[in-house]
């Protein structure tokens, strides 16, 4: 059975793959600093507005996106780490785009609040002893 953490990472990954911008908003912490695997545009996004503007970028830059969950797991501190492949597909060029990546979120009042992005998943398992 997932945690609420666990269910939390979850849904924000469902969000971004549907573009449900209101989804992301409702699971996340009012000051949340959501950092980019990707690094869109290099900077954290801060609150709900930084989390609308990543809908925004993520729309600009990529003509499909989604994000495939292969793995979701709570350390004992209660930050939860998602394995994820994003797939992606420049909204210009066509290139294709596919992505392991990791998250680790930290949860504010069972709100993501920050996250630690990880281009190598097992670093992200690792942060939270989890190996």
């Amino acid at each position: 059975m997932e945690t609420a953490g666990e269910r939390a990472a979850r849904r924000f990954a469902e969000a971004v793959t549907s573009g449900d911008v209101g989804a992301a908003v409702a699971i996340t912490h009012p000051e949340v600093e959501f950092h980019s695997v990707l690094g869109i545009s290099g900077r954290a996004y801060l609150g709900h507005a930084g989390i609308r503007q990543y809908f925004e970028d993520v729309a600009s830059a990529w003509g499909e996106w989604s994000v495939e969950v292969e793995r979701i797991a709570e350390g004992t501190d209660g930050r939860v780490a998602i394995v994820m492949t994003m797939h992606a597909t420049g909204k210009g060029s066509g290139a294709a785009l596919a992505e392991r990546t990791a998250h680790v979120w930290t949860l504010t009042d069972g709100l993501l609040a920050h996250n630690l992005p990880f281009r190598q998943p097992d670093e992200a398992l690792r942060e939270l002893g989890l190996g």
